[in-house]
């Protein structure tokens, strides 16, 4: 699957694609729908290599004893928790949701 809805729609559309993968609440259009569908992977994978990035960081950072360690760890725990979310909306894609808030 690829992102060709995604790319065809406008800025407005795009925008509300991400409010609609985001908030997990499907929209209206169901091209906006299939763009939250579509867009669903790519958020997960970018959100799972950055969360790895920050998690390696703040373990080296702990294992050096630096003084920034604190903040790499809340910056992992951040990341993790962004993580959790991305497959919480990830599962909830609009297909599953049955209204439309």
């Amino acid at each position: 699957m690829g992102l060709a809805t995604y790319k065809s729609c406008t800025f407005n559309e795009k925008r509300a694609v991400l409010r609609t993968f985001w908030s997990c609440r499907a929209h209206e259009s169901e091209k906006i729908n299939q763009a939250a569908r579509e867009y669903g992977p790519y958020a997960l994978v970018l959100v799972l290599v950055i969360s790895v990035e920050l998690v390696v960081i703040a373990a080296l950072l702990v294992a050096r004893a630096n003084g920034w360690a604190w903040i790499a760890t809340a910056a992992s725990v951040l990341g993790l928790w962004s993580l959790w979310w991305t497959v919480q909306c990830r599962r909830r894609t609009p297909t599953t949701i049955t209204s439309v808030h």
